[in-house]
């Protein structure tokens, strides 16, 4: 018989303890709220038990610590650690947890989470932390950071028993409130708030050199970016459920000339099975005009998406939509889009997922000169770090080719290059948001001078994702 790796068991007993303690924890969750914490009892040690806590290792201290208080004997586990502080290689952390899990069987909720988040902070791949972290937010019924930890849970499970047992609470989380609301205030400097030119003087081919006025070159600004969404789901019986999404952008400057507002609604049938759904709906968009209320572009069309999870490390996702487009302002700017990507998530561990994602997109446009396809390829990387810092990196290139000629027969062709990286403090806690800081770099590289732009851009910003 081939004998299994050892790093390979050593990570399925871990996790399963971790899962089969979360699975019994959230059984337990659903029917609970966040009840007054309970005032810690006055236990008194027998020299029996400390005689028996003392004849073992360290090790084995803190697995009769953490089996003391899954067993409702917390005050207990208090009173020990309270005499006999933890020594070891791991102590702070350890100490955490215990603390942590002491909190949790007082019922104080809160203080549990930020006990588990300090020892998250400290060390992303404590699995069991992580865990006990998922049921508590979910007592707390802050269920969108929940959904966030027990998501990396899943994807950091050894098989797909225990894979398909954490998605299956996923849903439960889900479900339980089928409204959902979110809303974010942001601060927004750029380097470039409308992606204009770099030159002051263009070549146009066809046309010779010609002067760009200050709206059509880069503009620097501080703006504030806002947005909110509202959004609904139903299980249609056990195979079917229902979606339907209303999201709201706006980013505001001094200069109101290079303001933007977008409206989108969607609402999509899926079929839902073990690994994943497969999904069929419609989408719609619209933009607003700067300088008035009212609409300068809407867009409305089918969509079909697909999420399946290959295994409890590899999930695909892809989407395909196809719109109907109109311009109020000009009938030459209507016509049509087909949007397609692709996306596969590896998970190595709980803390560290990296994403390769791949687009086509077919503008099909009145106007010749604005009709173009695009073929595009990136990287992504969401990465725990210690120090309660969340990494999330990623870049991306885009090669787009333009259907029309300039009078010299040019075709425009642009190639633009785009790299981020957001930084979140998952262990600052503030009213269940965190702060997050995300930087962006764009540079447009075109053949007509006219398109050259690159631009530095800021986004400052609480999240409930941490």
């Amino acid at each position: 018989m081939t004998k299994k790796p050892k790093h390979k068991s050593v990570r399925g007993r871990r996790f399963t303890c971790a899962s089969g303690v979360l699975l019994a924890a959230l059984c337990l969750a659903f029917g609970s709220t966040g009840a007054v914490a309970n005032q810690p009892a006055d236990v008194s040690l027998t020299q029996d038990q400390i005689t028996a806590f003392q004849s073992v290792p360290e090790t084995e201290q803190v697995r009769m610590l953490i089996m003391l208080c899954k067993s409702g004997k917390h005050e207990l586990a208090a009173a020990l650690l309270r005499q006999f502080p933890l020594q070891g290689q791991h102590a702070a952390n350890r100490t955490l947890y215990i603390e942590g899990l002491i909190l949790d069987g007082r019922k104080d909720y809160t203080g549990a989470v930020e006990k588990y988040r300090a020892a998250l902070a400290s060390d992303p791949k404590l699995t069991l932390v992580r865990s006990d972290l998922a049921k508590a937010l979910v007592v707390l019924e802050q269920d969108e950071s929940a959904i966030h930890h027990l998501k990396l849970l899943a994807a950091d499970a050894p098989d797909d028993q225990a894979a398909s047992g954490i998605r299956s609470f996923i849903d439960q989380v889900d479900e339980r409130s089928p409204f959902k609301t979110n809303a974010y205030i942001s601060l927004a400097p750029s380097s470039n708030v409308n992606n204009g030119s770099r030159h002051a003087v263009v070549y146009m081919p066809g046309w010779g050199y010609v002067p760009l006025g200050q709206q059509s070159r880069e503009n620097s600004g501080i703006g504030f970016a806002s947005g909110s969404s509202l959004g609904y789901s139903k299980r249609l019986g056990n195979d079917f459920s229902f979606v339907g999404a209303l999201n709201e952008n706006a980013t505001i400057y001094a200069n109101h000339a290079f303001n933007s507002y977008s409206f989108s609604q969607s609402v999509e049938i899926r079929r839902v099975f073990e690994r994943g759904y497969l999904g069929l709906g419609a989408v719609a968009n619209q933009s607003l005009k700067n300088d008035e209320w009212g609409l300068a572009y809407h867009a409305y069309g089918p969509r079909l998406s697909v999420r399946f999870a290959i295994t409890p490390q590899d999930t695909i996702s892809a989407s395909a939509v196809y719109e109907w487009r109109d311009v109020a302002d000009s009938v030459n700017s209507d016509g049509t889009a087909l949007l397609m990507q692709a996306s596969l998530t590896h998970a190595f561990d709980s803390s560290f997922t990296g994403t390769i994602n791949l687009g086509f997109d077919k503008i099909n446009v009145k106007l010749e000169n604005t009709s173009y396809e695009t073929f595009s390829g990136g990287l992504g990387f969401y990465k725990e770090l210690p120090l309660g810092i969340t990494a999330n990196i990623g870049g991306q290139m885009r090669y787009s080719n333009f259907d029309g000629v300039y009078p010299d027969g040019t075709s425009r062709e642009d190639t633009r290059l785009t790299g981020t990286i957001g930084l979140t403090k998952r262990d600052f806690n503030i009213f269940g948001f965190a702060p997050a800081i995300e930087y962006s770099y764009t540079e447009n590289i075109s053949n007509i001078d006219l398109f050259d732009f690159n631009s530095h851009s800021f986004d400052v910003r609480l999240t409930k994702q941490f």
